[in-house]
């Protein structure tokens, strides 16, 4: 059987030792991988990269303590460079290892992955199944050239064997539990943050997202979900190993896309909260329609599910204040303002927040349209906020449109600093000012609700984040406080006489 070493980068971390900052931040797809892998008899360690991390000790790790056959690697497009640069001295102390690289980057540029030297074959489309049988080849000393979604190379004559991907699978209750305690090792061991995938896919076309071109990468139908049975006993599994979680967030593109799933979901998980002495709190994405908020009858039985789940947080996509530029230039769903701030009133009646999400630097847009979106925002009266500011991602259609409309350089993008910087040059609209939004719309959205104190952590985050390795050591300092901090209360504190 294949000594199968899964890796994943990030950008972001707190200590090299556990650059995981959370569970809810390990790799879905390759930890499902990992564990289809491991359930068959292969045996399966997972490592994590940081910009700083020690490859060559990395290397001799993976391949003379681990003794590993097979690399099997995620990567988005702006991790591409952090995973060749992993796989690199692994090759070089064992040529023999093969490397097989899968997520949205072969996906969308299989040409531009497959061509590295350091990748031995990439999967286009879903993985599962094909890395049971591109493992199974190799245990089997067989050429692995004729499975659906496989690209692979040939090292001796550098042919490359181009297999048509299989269809999106349809039942993926078929799948066994995602196993994340394989990254145990990577996460903060005080870390309760866990994620559960409830489905796949997604039915909207945002042309700042990949899901529109992920969507035609193969046949099929897109958007799917899992049985409320199948995630419920993955609640369950995770809640066996950490008693103490209170609150999972359920994983899904929009949880609105079939009203039946939401509902019939949400009652699976209220019966099972109605045994619990503590019930867990729950949230997820919802996608916001201007149907859904004139289907008068259909939003308040959804929001009544979610609140007999104890679903109390929505993240919400605003994403724009302008709804020219939401409908022009995203592609998003319908809604007016006035539609998104109605739902957020009617939800917190049920007792439902919203976390919204915001973005900054688009394509046409105007300072105009940016203090809007915070005006928007504010109405809405958010928990919180997730701000970015544009990133004209590769196979995207915006990124296609900035570059139609002349807006960057496609040779001066960077993959580090990813939606912290902006890369686009506005008419009217600034790269300062840019900066300077989306720093600042946390004050516009929420001075006079917040204290000042906690209004000013995230501007100094933000402002911190265009220095990730700055950003980087003092999480660490912090967490390093944190800990030195605990330990001497502990140490402290004198246990109460009997």
């Amino acid at each position: 059987m294949a000594n199968v070493a899964c890796i994943f980068s990030v950008e972001i971390y707190e200590t090299l030792q556990r650059p995981l900052i959370s569970w809810g931040k390990a790799p879905f797809g390759l930890t499902l991988i990992a564990t289809c892998l491991q359930r068959a008899g292969h045996k399966v360690r997972c490592w994590v990269v940081c910009p700083d991390s020690d490859l060559e000790a990395l290397a001799r790790e993976v391949v003379q303590d681990f003794g590993c056959t097979l690399v099997a690697a995620t990567s988005v497009t702006t991790q591409f460079t952090a995973i060749l640069a992993a796989c690199r001295p692994i090759r070089a102390l064992s040529p023999q290892v093969t490397v097989l690289l899968g997520g949205a980057h072969p996906s969308l540029h299989p040409e531009d992955a497959i061509n590295c030297e350091e990748i031995d074959a990439i999967c286009v489309g879903e993985g599962e199944d094909l890395a049971l049988s591109f493992a199974a080849a190799l245990d089997h000393a067989e050429a692995p050239r004729n499975i659906h979604g496989l690209w692979v190379k040939d090292r001796s004559s550098g042919q490359i064997h181009r297999n048509s991907p299989a269809p999106f699978v349809q039942n993926l209750d078929r799948f066994p539990i995602a196993d994340y305690g394989l990254w145990e090792r990577w996460v903060r061991p005080a870390d309760r943050n866990f994620r559960v995938v409830i489905g796949r896919g997604c039915p909207y076309g945002c042309t700042y997202c990949s899901n529109h071109a992920l969507k035609k990468v193969t046949n099929g139908k897109y958007v799917r979900f899992r049985s409320p049975a199948h995630i419920l006993s993955e609640i369950e599994l995770l809640l066996e190993r950490f008693p103490d979680l209170d609150h999972f967030y359920l994983e899904i593109e929009t949880i609105g896309s079939s009203t039946a799933f939401a509902i019939e979901l949400c009652d699976t998980l209220a019966a099972f909260n109605a045994k619990r002495d503590r019930p867990l709190e729950f949230r997820a994405n919802l996608a916001i329609t201007t149907r859904l908020v004139q289907a008068q009858d259909e939003m308040h039985r959804l929001l009544s599910a979610f609140q007999r789940a104890n679903l109390n947080l929505l993240n919400v996509g605003l994403e724009s204040g302008s709804e020219r530029i939401r409908k022009d230039i995203l592609n998003r769903p319908s809604y007016t303002n006035e539609a998104l701030i109605r739902f957020c009133q009617i939800a917190r009646t049920y007792g439902v927040g919203v976390f919204l999400y915001t973005l900054v630097g688009l394509p046409t847009e105007t300072a105009r349209d940016a203090v809007e979106t915070a005006r928007v925002a504010r109405a809405c009266h958010p928990v919180n906020l997730f701000e970015s500011i544009f990133y004209p991602y590769r196979g995207t259609r915006l990124a296609e449109i900035a570059q139609e409309m002349h807006l960057f350089d496609p040779a001066a993008i960077s993959t580090r600093e990813e939606r912290l910087r902006s890369y686009l040059r506005l008419p009217g609209f600034p790269r300062w000012r840019i900066f300077f939004e989306w720093v600042f719309i946390t004050w516009r959205v929420f001075h006079g609700r917040w204290p000042a104190m906690k209004m000013a952590r995230p501007i100094a985050y933000k402002i911190l984040w265009r220095a990730p390795k700055l950003l980087a050591a003092i999480r660490r300092a912090t967490a390093a406080v944190k800990s030195g901090y605990a330990s001497l209360v502990s140490h402290l504190t004198v246990p109460a006489k009997p």
